[in-house]
């Protein structure tokens, strides 16, 4: 399928051409298929990004570590790689900023994913540019960009309420503590 790439990294698919139209009949017998939870996975960065946003901010390990190689390069974590470590180093960070949100991005037409915490004032704070690299449909690195000009040129929305309405209650379930949301902007 082809499309041409939006802003936040969706595709939009002419339906009335017929050409881009999904065939299941074009799949050759014993070809490999998208393995990713998904199932919609077209074999580039901008639609494992946009998966690898979505499991994290829904907190869901299982499906963020589907879409990752086993030996993941994860640069910026002390130690080996591979996806063990990346999973442990995802759950400490949802363990110690659990209003921690990823937004889709783009730095120099490069899809990448910014993190954002909001802050006292109610609004949010670019904390961290993530960036990857993929073979095939999987990713096959994570990595933190440590160029600070990178996250602040990096072209993405702030989350809005509603997405941290959405994924904000995980906390009480976790802590048992209710969590208290108030309407943030982006600073």
């Amino acid at each position: 399928m082809t499309g041409t790439p939006e802003e936040d990294g969706l595709h939009v698919i002419d339906l009335d051409d017929e050409s881009e139209i999904y065939d299941e009949d074009m799949v050759e017998e014993g070809e490999e298929t998208s393995t990713w939870v998904d199932g919609d996975a077209e074999e580039d960065l901008e639609s494992l990004r946009a998966a690898f946003v979505d499991a994290f901010n829904a907190r869901n390990l299982d499906d963020l570590l589907a879409m990752v190689a086993d030996d993941v390069e994860v640069p910026d974590i002390a130690g080996d790689d591979g996806r063990e470590v990346l999973a442990r180093e995802i759950e400490a960070i949802w363990s110690n900023a659990p209003a921690l949100l990823l937004t889709r991005a783009f730095v120099d037409g490069e899809p990448c994913a910014l993190a954002w915490l909001p802050d006292e004032g109610d609004f949010w704070a670019r904390t961290a540019l993530l960036c990857f690299e993929h073979e095939g449909d999987r990713i096959t690195l994570v990595s933190m960009s440590e160029d600070a000009d990178r996250l602040q040129r990096a072209a993405a929305e702030a989350p809005d309420i509603d997405e941290l309405d959405e994924w904000s209650d995980w906390t009480e379930w976790e802590t048992g503590a209710e969590t208290q949301l108030h309407s943030r902007q982006s600073v």
